[in-house]
């Protein structure tokens, strides 16, 4: 036998704004002959569902009440009834319910707001394991629910329950979702069905539906619920005022059964891509750029506009933003562009340690040469480019690029960011692949894993947080670089380019990339002493004896076998990450302080 259904009194806007309207409703309708009453509320900030360019937001602004009402408004509910439901639409609405989680039983997500990351990420800040969960799936294919629910049911409800139907002005009798309760349970066994039915109320059908849902295995009604339709500004059309709730509720335990219609109508698609909350900018973003969670926030618009995963989609694909993007703008696919990427291979000819190292041979060829045959085997890069300074003792660089395969760039000698920049400018890069000269055997395999965390990120730089010294690269978008100088006007000791990065994550967005273990070492694979050279020279001796590529798998492997080999150097460190002088100074001259440029 067939338990009653959980019948959800909606009491959605039809106060009006009045708290005094909301206050006689829970009154009135406490009253109501039915066990298994409970109500539900809508609590939101007109800034945090919409933008003012939607057409509904004079409207929410009528509408809203500040956090201090709604905690008068849910006390005197959750002593009329015995559960008090939430609609959480924003940001506000989540921080309606932290502050009353003792009285709110219940929280729905409409279906528009199930991509909201603001939203999703201020519930998980909350213990809701007493609650329960109505999730509107209006919208949606069945292949898209599973991975909305996996998230949703992470935060540990007690309870979810999936719902369909949607409220358009009027709904049709057509798009009541009927149809999809079998397919709902059929396709999520054990989980709870609810419909939210939007007839009008002085339709027949406003009290059929919501039988017919139960009869087919909906184990929660929700009907809006008003004091007098004709006095109530918003959502009255599909209320009931209390005379009829009675009689509704008298009728609950018997209902036919009916299927018609498509698994989404056009009038609920209509209604999802009115009423989704898609991402627009927080910032202005500059052409050139990633785009990272951090950049973005959710709201309701009349702009047209992709939705998060697209986003993603894109990047993962290599793109970038075409043109800049201001603050509160919607971002389209035909914004982005394929991002050229480079790998840039900075090279001078004044070394004090090993002096004209980079023409040093190992087994027979320049250490320069082995380093940008390792660049050519990235997969990412569009081009390789070998940069050094105008200088004349430099120029002897200019008969190191492999016969043409490798681009060459000539430019400030000191101010190794503005030589970056020059060589991004000659060779149209927009995405830098970051190589120095004294890594012969930098790894193309770590570039690729950086590279695709760089673009799934949304970052600026990108870099490996642990890796043997020389196989590593780092990863910039040629936009930040060119922040660095317009900020900054020239950049100090910038052969220490990652400081300028790192040093200022408050400005540019680091993103730092724990490797696999199969690409790590404790090796030194770095060309700045005699012992270096001695290893290297072993190195490659094995590794062309074996007509083997210098690949990171190779590499190790040599290593690995040939313990007495990897130990020449291995008393070696890096003066950049041992020299507390040198540490100390960097961290002053590539710190970027924006509030002082201000006051300026």
């Amino acid at each position: 036998m067939m338990v009653q259904p959980t019948l959800i009194l909606e009491c959605a806007n039809a106060h009006s704004g009045e708290p005094e309207v909301l206050m006689e409703t829970i009154r009135r309708f406490s009253s109501v002959d039915y066990e298994h009453k409970q109500i539900k509320f809508q609590a939101f900030h007109p800034d945090t569902i919409a933008l003012p360019d939607y057409e509904w937001y004079p409207v929410y602004r009528e509408l809203s009440f500040s956090s201090e009402v709604w905690r008068e408004i849910l006390a005197k509910a959750a002593d009329a009834f015995e559960c008090v439901w939430l609609d959480i639409f924003d940001r506000f609405g989540a921080e309606v319910l932290a502050n009353n989680l003792e009285r709110v039983a219940g929280v729905k997500l409409q279906s528009s707001v199930l991509q909201n990351l603001e939203v999703i990420a201020a519930l998980r800040d909350l213990d809701l394991r007493r609650q329960r969960l109505i999730v509107n799936v209006s919208g949606f294919e069945i292949s898209e629910i599973e991975p909305l629910l996996s998230g949703l049911r992470r935060m540990s409800f007690s309870e979810v329950v999936l719902q369909v139907g949607h409220q358009a002005y009027p709904t049709s009798v057509a798009d009541t979702g009927l149809q999809k309760i079998p397919i709902l349970r059929a396709a999520f066994p054990g989980t709870p069905v609810c419909i939210a039915d939007h007839a009008p109320a002085e339709n027949q059908f406003a009290q059929v539906i919501p039988l017919l849902a139960f009869a087919l295995g909906c184990e929660y009604i929700e009907k809006h619920v008003c004091l007098r339709r004709a006095d109530a500004k918003y959502d009255a059309y599909s209320a009931m005022e209390p005379a009829e709730t009675e009689r509704f509720a008298a009728l609950l335990s018997v209902c036919p059964d009916i299927l018609n219609g498509p698994f989404i109508s056009a009038s609920e698609r209509d209604y999802l891509a009115k009423t989704v909350q898609i991402p627009v900018a927080s910032r202005e973003l500059r052409a050139g750029t990633l785009v990272a969670d951090t950049d973005l926030i959710y709201r309701r618009t009349a702009q047209p506009g992709v939705a998060h995963a697209t986003i993603r989609t894109l990047q993962r694909q290599h793109r970038l933003l075409a043109d800049g993007i201001a603050s509160g703008d919607a971002l389209r696919e035909n914004g982005f562009r394929r991002a050229r990427i480079g790998a840039i291979v900075a090279c001078r000819m004044k070394s004090s340690r090993l002096a004209r190292k980079a023409l040093l041979p190992l087994h027979g060829r320049a250490s320069v040469e082995r380093c940008l045959e390792n660049c050519l085997m990235m997969s990412d890069a569009d081009i390789v480019v070998l940069a050094t300074s105008d200088l004349e003792e430099d120029r002897i660089l200019e008969s190191h690029v492999l016969d043409g395969k490798v681009g060459f760039w000539a430019g400030d000698p000191d101010d190794v960011i503005q030589r970056y920049l020059g060589a991004c400018a000659a060779h149209d890069i927009d995405v830098i692949i970051r190589v120095t000269a004294d890594c012969p055997v930098v790894s193309p395999e770590i570039a690729h894993h950086l590279v695709d965390a760089h673009f799934a990120a949304g970052a600026d730089y990108t870099a490996a947080a642990d890796h043997s010294p020389g196989t590593a690269c780092e990863i910039y978008n040629a936009e930040a670089l060119r922040r660095v100088i317009h900020l900054m006007g020239h950049a100090q000791h910038s052969e220490y380019m990652t400081w300028y990065m790192r040093n200022n994550a408050d400005i540019f967005k680091v993103n730092m990339v724990e490797l696999p273990s199969e690409l790590r070492r404790s090796y030194r694979l770095t060309l700045d002493y005699p012992e270096d050279l001695e290893l290297f020279e072993g190195l490659f001796v094995e590794l062309d004896g074996r007509g083997q590529l210098p690949t990171l798998d190779n590499v190790f492997a040599v290593l690995d076998s040939t313990p007495g080999l990897a130990e020449v150097n291995s008393h070696l460190t890096l003066r950049y990450k041992t020299d507390p002088e040198l540490i100390g100074m960097l961290d002053q001259v590539t710190r970027i302080r924006l509030d002082e440029m201000l006051t300026q």
